[in-house]
């Protein structure tokens, strides 16, 4: 028999399980998600970063994406999406005509929001283009400015997570579902977890397992396995911050016209470029980036910046990551057309159901969200009202100018550079890692440089990182700052506590 009963076991621990989790808890749902790897460790951690409208959309004419994102993120609500690169620096974009149109089009929709919200796209007169450094003009036709936003997703899902485990939900990464069978009204589901496994009884199933979510319509025969599936790899490299520093980012077009970004990132220290749009065949996994893909950026970023000490080469590549998006596409579709819409196969069980997601984006997590309870209500599970338009997520109540006083008000055992990294990395649970200082002074201890170990077990105790990879990249991205030996003793750590 069952061990326990939930109205909803989600599967993935991505942006959109997290998110519907979240959502479904404040409900008064009883939810439980299972990741079996860690939150956020595929696509939900391999984006471009930004929470925005997106002139790639338009230019599709998918009008009523680029509304959806826009009304939820310019408000930077969650307190986790931040204006890119910051309230007064623009985004620019130029050489076709295109991009032009769009930007029209999208001021249009963003002022209809609110005139006193409203940021105007406006075209950056020959005074301001000189200023921008490093941009070439040779053929350059326009550049225009505009306002967006940016967040680090790999902690919007993180953050999600952990507001579902604040209303009760039962949420743990490394938790994997291994079987399902029908029940009469639901599904029994099959959970491995620290060695154990157990049974739940769940009314509904959603799966929102993004590459793999064939992977679990095909544990049950009867699934609504979504049909022309198309996995599409976009990658990214990072290259040190030019001298002198860009301090806009950009939205660039190759020679196919087809959108690429250039943005400040970690403070300026680096330069994320990204995305490609590759068709990736064969069973899902960890996706990387290839030498053709760094080739295609830089190649990119080079038509337009003439950086000092002459063109970027994949020699000063210091890291990069791809992620698969999976999309609902003809086989013959430009990867770079195939809607990012979201997509909702249902099936019913009885009383219960079992919901496949496909396709979605970041911006429009908390919108999708809603749309997948409201399916399920539909199916006849009973729920609450929407509540989270407009909510702070989890460590998310304070603004910018909270936390940077924050920081300053820490304890001095810390340093002032790590404990503004903790302010804008934790939000208000900066409080949580002062507090333990408190009571255990102790705690200062540098594992590794800017390291303390109280926030090492915070991560560990409070947000369930389990490895340095876990840490170093999705919890913070100290993987790019922290130098090898910084990287094996981190590594130490989380091996022996």
């Amino acid at each position: 028999m069952p061990s326990s009963s939930v109205d909803i076991v989600i599967v993935g621990g991505g942006i959109h399980g997290a998110a519907i989790a979240r959502d479904a808890a404040g409900r008064g749902l009883k939810v439980m998600l299972a990741e079996r790897e860690d939150y956020a460790s595929f696509t939900s951690s391999a984006s471009s970063k930004l929470a925005h409208g997106g002139l790639r959309y338009l230019e599709h004419m998918e009008f009523g994406l680029v509304r959806e994102s826009l009304s939820d993120a310019p408000a930077c609500r969650p307190r986790r999406i931040w204006s890119r690169p910051s309230s007064s620096c623009p985004f620019s974009t130029g050489r076709s005509a295109a991009p032009g149109s769009s930007i029209r089009d999208w001021r249009s929709m963003t002022c209809s929001r609110s005139a006193a919200k409203c940021r105007e796209a406006a075209r950056l007169s020959q005074s301001e283009v000189d200023a921008l450094p490093h941009l070439r003009q040779d053929h350059l036709k326009a550049v225009l400015h505009y306002h967006d936003a940016h967040a680090d997703d790999a902690r919007l899902t993180l953050s999600a997570a952990l507001d579902a485990r604040a209303r009760g939900a039962d949420v743990a990464n490394r938790r994997a579902v291994t079987a399902i069978a029908p029940r009469e009204n639901g599904y029994a589901v099959t959970i491995g977890e620290d060695g154990k496994t157990k049974e739940i009884d769940a009314r509904f199933i959603v799966n929102t397992a993004g590459p793999f979510v064939g992977e679990v319509d095909a544990m049950i025969a009867d699934a609504p396995s979504p049909q022309d599936i198309r996995f599409v790899r976009g990658s990214h490299i990072v290259l040190p911050m030019s001298d002198p520093a860009e301090t806009c980012a950009y939205t660039l077009q190759d020679e196919g016209e087809r959108i690429i970004f250039s943005i400040p990132w970690l403070a300026g220290k680096f330069l994320m470029i990204g995305t490609t749009d590759i068709p990736q065949g064969g069973a899902p996994g960890h996706a990387a980036c290839s030498s053709d893909e760094k080739k295609y950026l830089l190649d990119a970023y080079n038509r337009y910046f003439a950086r000092t000490g002459g063109p970027a080469t994949e020699s000063d590549i210091v890291f990069d990551w791809a992620g698969l998006r999976t999309l609902h596409g003809r086989p013959d579709e430009d990867p770079s057309r195939i809607t990012r819409e979201v997509t909702l196969e249902t099936a019913t069980q009885g009383t219960g159901g079992f919901l496949s997601l496909v396709g979605g984006k970041l911006t429009t997590h908390r919108a999708t969200a809603e749309r997948v309870l409201a399916k399920l209500q539909s199916m006849g599970l009973d729920m609450g009202p929407p509540w989270t338009k407009g909510v702070p997520q989890y460590g998310g109540t304070l603004d910018r100018d909270t936390l940077r006083a924050r920081a300053g008000e820490g304890p001095t055992a810390v340093s002032p550079e790590t404990r503004q990294r903790w302010a804008f990395t934790y939000g208000d649970k900066i409080d949580d890692l002062y507090q333990a200082l408190e009571k255990d002074p102790a705690l200062a201890e540098e594992i590794a440089p800017g390291v303390p170990r109280v926030e090492l077990e915070h991560v560990a105790t409070v947000e369930d990182a389990s490895t340095a990879e876990d840490f170093l990249w999705r919890r913070t991205k100290l993987e790019l700052s922290l130098d090898q030996a910084s990287h094996d003793k981190v590594e130490e750590w989380f091996l022996h506590n």
